[in-house]
C-alpha cells in the first residue's frame, strides 16, 4: 500500500517574547498636601534676677526709716563717696554718703550734707565785709566755726534683702545707684577718698 506523502509545511514559530514591561501607571491628579514647616524652637530666656528690695527716703518717706534711727550715729560707717554737688550756680554744696551693715543683713546708707559756701571763708573776710549774699545767709546768727561745722545727717536708703556675703563696696554701689534712679543728689566733683569713683 502506497504511503501518503505528507507535505511538510514549515511552521514558523514566533520567536518574539512577550513584553515584560509593566504598563505605566496613570499620573495622579490629586494635589499634593502642603507640608507646613515646623516652628523653630526658641531657647527659653533665663529668668531675670530679682530686683533688690531697696527703700529710698525720697519715695518711701521718713517713717519707713524710723526703726533705723538708732544706727545713724556710730563708728561703723564707711565712706562710700563724698564731694561737691551742683544743680545750678545758686544751688550747690558738699555731701558725703556712708554705708554700713546692721543686724539681719540690712545695709543702710546715710548722707551728711553741709553748706560749702563757707569753705574758704576766713575771719578776715568777715571783718572786711567780703562775703556774698549766699555766704552771709549761711553765716546768719552763728560764728564762722559753727556755720562751717554744721551738718545735716539723714538715712537715705536701705537694702533689705542683700545677699549674705555682700561686700561693703557692692552695697555702696547698689545703694548709690538706687539713689541715682530716684533723682537724689549726686556728687559731681568727688573727693579723693571713698569706696566709689564717679
Amino acid at each position: 500500500m502506497a504511503k501518503r506523502k505528507t507535505s511538510k509545511k514549515s511552521i514558523k514559530r514566533s520567536t518574539a517574547t512577550p513584553s515584560t514591561a509593566k504598563p505605566s501607571a496613570a499620573k495622579s491628579t490629586k494635589p499634593k498636601a502642603k507640608t507646613t514647616p515646623k516652628p523653630k524652637r526658641t531657647p527659653k530666656a533665663k529668668p531675670a534676677p530679682p530686683s533688690p528690695h531697696i527703700l529710698i527716703r525720697k519715695s518711701a518717706g521718713p517713717r519707713a526709716f524710723a526703726k533705723y534711727k538708732a544706727y545713724v550715729s556710730g563708728t561703723r560707717w564707711e565712706l562710700a563717696i563724698s564731694g561737691r554737688w551742683s544743680e545750678s550756680p545758686y544751688h550747690s554744696g558738699h555731701i558725703a554718703y556712708y554705708v554700713r551693715r546692721i543686724a539681719g543683713g540690712v545695709w543702710l546708707m546715710k548722707s551728711v550734707e553741709r553748706n560749702a559756701d563757707l569753705d574758704d571763708v576766713t575771719e578776715e573776710d568777715i571783718e572786711e565785709g567780703a562775703l556774698n549774699d549766699d555766704q552771709l545767709q549761711a553765716l546768719w546768727g552763728r560764728t564762722l566755726e559753727e556755720a562751717q561745722n554744721e551738718e545735716f545727717v539723714e538715712l537715705v536708703a536701705a537694702w533689705l534683702d542683700a545677699p549674705r556675703k555682700t561686700l561693703t563696696i557692692d552695697a555702696a554701689k547698689t545703694l548709690y545707684e538706687a539713689l541715682r534712679t530716684h533723682d537724689a543728689i549726686m556728687v559731681s566733683e568727688p573727693d579723693d577718698d571713698g569706696l566709689l569713683e564717679e
